[in-house]
């Protein structure tokens, strides 16, 4: 279902492109609220360059065929009444480099407030283009940390999607980070595809093989159904998924279990050093974005720092800044490389009890 945006006249529009139903509605929901903030606080303080900043909310459906619709409709409003100056989003992947080039072709700066698959050999990232939290890839390094710390020598079974991009790159990229600490040993990789999605039959093969902890990568179901099965013979068998994945009714499969496993999400930032003034501020101002928010807030942020520093709003010499070195941020002076923050959020490890999170590692 599409959510069509109204827009209402002001001289400088942002579009934020997250899912307003389904599964992910609620980190949806997060980043909206984290936007609305950071607009809300900017227009108080009387605009951006003299200007007021319209927010619009607009629905990923994180399918291939509507990132495209919508990346298209919002290219093409072109008047100055009805112009997108930033793109925040989309919140999935589904076809990102086709996305984001129609964004660059329109000249809309397009932030990516989660992280993403780091491009192709053969694929360029467009210069307007900022991936705020890097690359999904980054996961693959704090889990080994926490791995070494709590389970150091045990073999773990990584578990994927074969038909999935994201899926294949991550789980190459777990197995590379074990191989280069010399410990490929530890780790043995089993796909769905290969059990014909018989996770009756992929568990027996992942227990029968001693495996001693397990990493699950797939859809919230998938994710929820192997997990479960696994917990069944052995409640106390470690088990990490992604925190993102346990939505919709990944609960009602994985039951009493759900609270039993650990969870890799982006960092929540409230512990950071770098971030303490920002979020006394916000929380003075009664404002706190909760979970996602505060990288939907970052993300307004990022840009506005960015518009000042090129005094303009104009496609061509916000990319200048971009590319001009640092830019001073209230939380430091930071570069970009190939669209990514030189200073990276890293991924923590999670624990959860009646469906509230706590961050562990």
């Amino acid at each position: 279902m599409f959510f069509w945006p109204q827009f209402v006249y002001a001289a400088v529009n942002v579009a934020v492109v997250v899912p307003l139903d389904g599964e992910y509605k609620i980190f949806g929901e997060q980043i909206v609220q984290g936007v609305q903030s950071a607009v809300e606080l900017i227009n108080h303080d009387g605009g951006l360059n003299g200007q007021e900043i319209n927010m619009i909310t607009v629905n990923d459906p994180c399918d291939d065929s509507g990132a495209l619709t919508v990346a298209n409709m919002l290219a093409q409003n072109s008047s100055d009444k009805d112009k997108i100056s930033l793109i925040i989003g989309p919140y999935c992947s589904n076809n990102l480099q086709a996305v984001s080039e129609i964004y660059s072709k329109a000249k809309i700066i397009q932030i990516v407030p989660v992280a993403v698959s780091k491009p192709q050999s053969s694929e360029s990232s467009p210069e307007g283009l900022i991936k705020l939290a890097g690359y999904k890839e980054r996961q693959s390094e704090d889990f080994y940390h926490f791995y070494k710390r709590l389970f150091d020598g045990k073999q773990v079974a990584l578990i994927y999607d074969s038909l999935s991009r994201d899926l294949v790159d991550l789980a190459y990229a777990i197995q590379q980070e074990f191989k280069s600490h010399d410990e490929i040993e530890y780790i043995k990789a089993y796909n769905y595809a290969s059990f014909d999605d018989d996770y009756d039959d992929l568990v027996d093969k992942v227990l029968e093989e001693k495996n001693e902890v397990a990493y699950i990568l797939g859809t919230p179901q998938q994710t929820a159904e192997v997990a479960s099965l696994i917990k069944s013979e052995n409640v106390h068998f470690p088990i990490f998924a992604n925190k993102y994945k346990a939505q919709q009714d990944y609960d009602e499969i994985m039951g009493r279990y759900a609270d039993t496993i650990f969870y890799l999400g982006l960092h929540s930032m409230e512990d950071l050093p770098e971030m303490a003034e920002t979020i006394v501020n916000l929380r003075l101002k009664g404002l706190e974005p909760e979970g996602l928010g505060m990288y939907g807030y970052l993300s307004v942020k990022f840009w506005e720092a960015l518009v000042k520093k090129a005094a303009s709003f104009d496609y061509a010499k916000v990319v200048q800044a971009i590319k001009s070195g640092t830019t001073s941020f209230p939380w430091g002076n930071i570069g970009f490389d190939d669209g990514v923050p030189q200073h990276l959020f890293h991924y923590s490890i999670y624990i959860r009890q009646k469906g509230q999170y706590t961050q562990i590692y």
